[in-house]
């Protein structure tokens, strides 16, 4: 959905549509440290008959680097990779533990690590999690030769990346002595009602009434669409950057606006300026008017501190995004993403709960029209998509992959844990679960506000990578 945030290197958006907002290393970390490397690296690693090779960005960090010792690789997702990682976050605590070296490796198609020479539909071909796993293994197969590592890998990454953890550990289970899954989708479905499920049960941690409420806004709003001359009302009342009119995608990508901006405030709840308690607040506080005008009143100062100035609804507005096959482009990340979520995972995040907390306008088809809107030189159906996702979970098992060494990290806050691996797969494929917590919290250091649950958790990591690592360097 649109406000879901990109998380650079670690890829943890997971983003349908919207206002990407990148929450990257503070400011105080030292970036430039880290030199910018390329990897030539091959265009397409299923060709038997010889593929074109095209440059791949990396950076490393051997500052705790010790002969003989490991090396941590952070998976880059569907963002641009910022370096500011290799000083930041809690694996580097893990790797000064074991005297590691650190890389991170940009996800071909994201950022500066561009394959071709522009996002046409016959060159997304290439763009797929089966690429960036051949990437990755070519990668760190490279790199051990050409510095000499003799120690074990253990890969990281969160969303996305956490997903493409896991994948690359069952891939390649010779190349890693373990994986950090934190907030994988293991799981690719359509139909990712769930979602909205998740973001329902967040809310209702704050206390009674903040659901109700927004059920309430959200019902006035469909019937205020269907009447022309409420238009105008909505339009500003929502701070719409041109008059809503009675264009079905535009009324639909206007509700999922407005949706979104809840959801992305849960899935990043502790990370965005706004949390779910100043949300919920606000929706039972009926000093700020019925129920739609307190949404209202969430949508502004959500779009206040995203730096925009108007709620852009239209359709033609994202489509534009979507189909702006240059890099260079405004829409950079989205034609990308979407082509994925086509392609492989779905999670469409529809409105098609039981309970109809959230309405009903996101249904299923009009995610599936963004694939024929954006690629229409395909031909898609419904059927098509269905059978991507079969593939995808046939490829890497769905719910439960069959790996070893490889812990699967999920918050209760975080909307996403409903595509993952939340019990124990076996005595080395284990969950850890942590209350109260959002879309990978682990990944970061320990600071004065976290909570138990999420401190343990990392300790928990720490020791699940030591013990691997431990393992794999007995001769």
């Amino acid at each position: 959905m649109r406000l879901l945030v990109f998380l650079a290197a670690l890829g943890t958006s997971l983003a349908l549509r919207g206002s990407k907002k990148i929450i990257n290393p503070p400011e105080s970390v030292n970036k430039a440290q880290f030199d910018e490397m390329w990897y030539d690296q091959k265009l397409d690693h299923f060709d038997i008959t010889g593929s074109p090779l095209w440059r791949q960005r990396y950076w490393y960090n051997f500052a705790h680097y010790e002969e003989g010792g490991p090396a941590l690789i952070m998976i880059g997702g569907e963002g641009e990779a910022s370096p500011g990682w290799l000083n930041y976050g809690i694996w580097t605590k893990y790797a000064e533990e074991n005297n590691a070296a650190l890389f991170l490796l940009e996800h071909r198609f994201y950022g500066q690590s561009q394959p071709t020479e522009d996002m046409a539909t016959e060159n997304m071909r290439y763009l797929s999690s089966r690429q960036a796993l051949e990437d990755l293994a070519t990668f760190m197969t490279s790199m051990s030769m050409t510095h000499n590592i003799t120690g074990p890998w253990v890969s990281f990454g969160g969303s996305y990346p956490g997903s493409l953890s896991a994948w690359l550990k069952l891939k390649y289970p010779h190349l890693l002595a373990g994986a950090v899954s934190s907030s994988g989708p293991l799981n690719a479905k359509l139909d990712f009602h769930e979602y909205l499920g998740v973001v329902k049960s967040a809310l209702e941690t704050t206390g009674a009434g903040c659901n109700e409420a927004i059920t309430e806004a959200l019902k006035t709003i469909e019937i205020l669409l269907a009447d022309e001359f409420s238009w105008d009302l909505l339009s500003e009342m929502f701070k719409t950057c041109k008059p809503l009119t009675g264009n079905s995608k535009d009324v639909k990508s206007f509700v999922e606006l407005l949706i979104d901006n809840l959801a992305g405030i849960v899935q990043y709840n502790g990370l965005l300026e706004m949390d779910i308690f100043e949300v919920c607040d606000i929706m039972r506080d009926e000093s700020y008017g019925e129920p739609i005008e307190r949404f209202a009143k969430v949508n502004s100062l959500s779009l206040a501190n995203n730096g925009a100035e108007c709620l852009d609804h239209e359709y033609s507005s994202f489509l534009a995004l979507l189909t702006d096959t240059s890099f260079a482009g405004e829409g950079v990340g989205w034609r990308q993403w979407i082509w994925q979520t086509c392609t492989e995972f779905g999670w469409y995040q529809t409105t098609n709960q039981p309970e109809e907390v959230y309405g009903r306008l996101l249904d299923l088809e009009f995610f599936e029209s963004w694939c024929a809107d954006a690629f229409s030189e395909l031909d898609w159906t419904h059927e098509k998509l269905e059978q991507e996702m079969i593939d995808t979970n046939t490829e890497y098992g769905g719910f439960y992959p069959v790996v070893n060494n490889v812990v699967f990290v999920h918050g209760s806050i975080d909307p996403w844990h409903a595509m993952g691996v939340l019990e124990d797969l076996g005595e080395s494929a284990t969950s850890i679960f942590i209350e109260g917590t959002s879309h990978c919290n682990d990944m970061y250091s320990n600071s004065p506000g976290d909570s138990e649950g999420l401190v343990q958790a990392r300790e928990k990591i720490g020791v699940l990578v030591n013990k691997w690592i431990e393992e794999a360097s007995i001769p």
